[in-house]
């Protein structure tokens, strides 16, 4: 399958995030060897496959027969989205084991830049902490996961989301012909569905995190004003992102290019 492979840790926290690998039977026999030798001594694991088989099976299944009343269908897909989620959330807090080929590995970072450009009438006046939806931005800019959907085209990736998330995504429109972009995925900011979008720029990194930002607080005293937008400048354990709202969207951008550079890339999005 092309896979790029650390050496196996017997943990459960390296195991979860691959269950769908495995149980789809995409990893190569030294890979699922290892995946077996933690599984031998493992209950937990070893039920969570079985779980997570049983309900693909079923899917299947109610696919290739007679279609199943809706109300089925729904249980069953509502209950492998939240498996899906669990094992997304769980990859994003820590190195996966492999990167699939069509994901591009940016260069470490010293630090990435956190920008949240909104409305100024979107801009609460947070507390000094910052909100989840920075740290769970960041690792899923520092997480290697696989694109579902790799293309240059913003309509072709835009159209791919549909019917995938609860809004529309259009993609920010970047004034720098620099900016590539590379293909996307499904994605999770707590317990909302988000597109996540990846772009290379001169061989760096830059993520776009699409979600549903109701009630998102920033704080008030970050807000910078670039080219005659606000932008809230926000860093976290030397880490930064980026994030721009939209017709009820949130972009969260992430990024290691330098500070004015990024500041102006975001700053420019959204231009018509």
């Amino acid at each position: 399958m092309g896979y790029l492979v650390q050496k196996m840790a017997p943990g459960c926290e390296d195991f979860e995030p691959f269950i769908d690998t495995y149980v789809d039977e995409e990893f190569d026999e030294r890979e699922r060897a290892d995946m077996e030798a933690h599984l031998a001594g493992c209950d937990q694991c070893r039920a969570r496959v079985q779980t997570q088989a049983q309900f693909k099976a079923r899917f299947r299944e109610q696919l290739s027969g007679e279609r199943a009343p809706q109300a089925l269908l729904e249980r069953i897909s509502g209950e492998l989205a939240t498996l899906e989620m669990e094992g997304e959330q769980s990859a994003a807090v820590r190195r996966p084991l492999y990167v699939r080929l069509g994901w591009v590995a940016g260069p470490l970072a010293a630090m990435l830049a956190l920008v949240i450009l909104l409305p100024e009438m979107t801009i609460a006046p947070a507390a000094s902490s910052q909100a989840p939806v920075v740290d769970q931005t960041v690792e899923w800019h520092k997480g290697n996961f696989p694109l579902e959907i790799t293309t240059s085209d913003p309509q072709e990736a835009s159209a791919w989301f549909e019917n995938k998330v609860d809004f529309s995504v259009r993609l920010p429109h970047f004034d720098n012909h620099r900016v590539n972009l590379l293909g996307g995925r499904i994605a999770h900011i707590e317990d909302r569905r988000a597109a996540l979008v990846l772009y290379e720029v001169d061989g760096a990194r830059l993520s776009v995190l699409l979600f549903d930002g109701e009630g998102l607080r920033v704080p008030r005293e970050s807000i910078r004003n670039v080219e005659d937008r606000d932008i809230v400048w926000l860093n976290q354990k030397g880490f930064g992102v980026a994030v721009v709202q939209d017709h009820g969207v949130t972009y969260a951008m992430t990024s290691d290019l330098n500070e004015d550079r990024f500041l102006g890339l975001v700053a420019g999005t959204m231009k018509r």
